[in-house]
């Protein structure tokens, strides 16, 4: 079926998509903030003079917009669609389940992602290049958590649980907001777990997956 002939939610998700697109392409060359990636995959933070939520936005509707319409969509697509939305932060939880998600794809590992793409994308830390840049690597680490291990990933792990730690204590001494606390606590949760996981694995020679660090 041709989302074209979808029901008006599938409209209004094309609709918001657009609207993101026309905000991001606004912005100049010389005052945007950069993510760029190597040959070997690995992203890099360039700060100019514009905020690093538009980056990011930039990033990652760019990812959705290949994966998603670089053909024919239709409506089958829609929960997949959905839930990468939810995820990198673009919809909340409630729009993702006007848009026919489920709670139960919800993980808390997706909550994670949800929370700390949100808190760029509301920017929150825009003016604080520090910050962003070690967010965006936390994000990186939940993001590639299933792929398979090497020294300078697993180092980005630890320096991911570091910071998350130490962020969210100056969170608490600064009053942050409740969400905001929660929201970070759950991050640490997930951190917290898959590093229960990575050393099990080198107790027992296991691989991680998505699964076992959820259910840690």
């Amino acid at each position: 079926m041709d989302i074209n002939s979808s029901s008006s939610s599938y409209q209004n998700l094309l609709t918001m998509l657009g609207k993101s697109s026309s905000a991001t392409t606004g912005a100049t060359a010389s005052d945007s903030t950069a993510i760029t990636s190597s040959a070997s995959g690995k992203r890099s933070l360039q700060i100019g003079n514009d905020k690093v939520s538009l980056s990011l936005h930039a990033e990652k509707l760019s990812r959705i917009n290949a994966e998603f319409f670089s053909g024919r969509m239709s409506s089958s697509d829609i929960p997949a669609l959905a839930q990468r939305l939810y995820k990198d932060g673009f919809i909340s939880a409630s729009e993702y389940q006007n848009l026919g998600g489920q709670e139960d794809d919800m993980s808390t590992i997706t909550q994670a992602s949800n929370f700390l793409n949100t808190y760029i994308l509301d920017e929150e830390v825009d003016g604080d290049n520090t910050a962003a840049k070690a967010i965006l690597n936390v994000i990186d680490v939940i993001d590639r958590m299933d792929e398979s291990i090497t020294p300078t990933h697993r180092q980005a792990e630890i320096d991911a649980f570091d910071y998350v730690t130490a962020y969210t204590e100056q969170l608490i001494e600064k009053g942050a907001p409740e969400s905001v606390i929660t929201g970070f606590e759950n991050v640490f949760d997930v951190l917290s777990a898959l590093n229960t996981v990575r050393n099990n694995e080198q107790s027992n020679d296991a691989t991680a997956s998505y699964t076992s660090i959820q259910d840690a």
